[in-house]
């Protein structure tokens, strides 16, 4: 367990946890961001055990999620503002504040989902300012789901109906399902795992919603400009991409032709996983972690 730490900002409070592993096999930092909904404690707790290449371990919580919120000063005080709408742009912004708060600049990273489209959108930022690229391993990041954008707008376009669902109708554990349907329809759906899901996913429903809005806008433009996308991808050197073996075919192909196309890229293919696979195999996804970043 690590304190929660907070960083106000203009617009929001960060919430942050630092994990200390004292056996680590060097003194290298790494910044590990979630996926939507899920807090970062939670999506890398059951992680964290395991690795061992990281002096310092830095698991933010995205605004929204977790228990960073929006927020607004008055007289010196922040207040919580209701949930709102959020943009990948500002949430890569306030990453990169928390780092330049923490004080680090050199850093590996891990990203789940949502949390992979800020990774890379951050690192893409990092290379525009003339500084290194950021070593990642990515677990099925949002953006790179579908090699044809036209075809991933469509795939977005089921995750919005289930953002709407949640916002318009209150019914959380429909949209949920709606969400779950469409980002893992063939899953194992066993009542205990969907149970767990549901739980987690409804600690903030809305910010839920609104981080899935902000993926699905992102690509929209990503799908008007698709040399967005390709920035993203010609900026990230070294990558290592964690799929589900029960996500989708498309998914893994378009890993598989990221891998052959960029030198440094690999892709690993979880058995028995979909797109919940940090919650269902977090030892052997750390273990292939470990591997990955043993090479600086």
């Amino acid at each position: 367990m690590s304190d929660i730490f907070f960083l106000s900002l203009p617009n929001a409070r960060i919430a942050y946890r630092l994990y200390e592993n004292p056996q680590a096999k060097s003194d290298r930092v790494c910044l590990l961001l979630h996926g939507a909904g899920v807090a970062g404690e939670i999506t890398y707790g059951p992680m964290l055990p395991y690795f061992t290449q990281w002096r310092w371990m830095l698991v933010p919580d995205l605004k929204g999620m977790g228990d960073s919120f929006h927020c607004y000063s008055e007289k010196g005080e922040f207040h919580h503002r209701e949930e709102g709408a959020v943009s990948i742009d500002e949430l890569t912004d306030e990453v990169d504040a928390l780092l330049a708060h923490v004080k680090w600049d050199d850093f590996d990273l891990v990203a789940y989902s949502l949390g992979g489209l800020v990774a890379l959108k951050l690192n893409y930022q990092r290379r525009l300012q003339g500084k290194k690229p950021v070593k990642m391993a990515l677990l099925e990041p949002a953006s790179l789901d579908r090699e044809d954008l036209s075809t991933l707008m469509d795939v977005r376009q089921k995750y919005r109906h289930a953002s709407k669902l949640i916002r318009d109708t209150g019914d959380v554990e429909l949209g949920v399902a709606s969400f779950m349907d469409g980002v893992s329809p063939n899953r194992r759906k066993h009542p205990v795992a969907e149970a767990t899901t549901q739980s987690r996913l409804a600690h903030r429903p809305f910010g839920f919603a609104y981080a899935l809005d902000a993926v699905t806008d992102h690509v929209a433009r990503m799908a008007n400009e698709p040399q967005l996308r390709q920035s993203l991808i010609e900026a990230s050197e070294q990558v290592f991409l964690f799929s589900g073996e029960l996500s989708h075919d498309a998914l893994r192909q378009h890993y598989d032709l990221l891998s052959e196309q960029n030198a440094a890229w690999q892709h690993k293919a979880l058995s028995g996983c979909d797109h919940s696979l940090p919650f269902q195999k977090p030892r052997q996804i750390a273990n292939h972690i470990n591997k990955w970043f043993e090479t600086v």
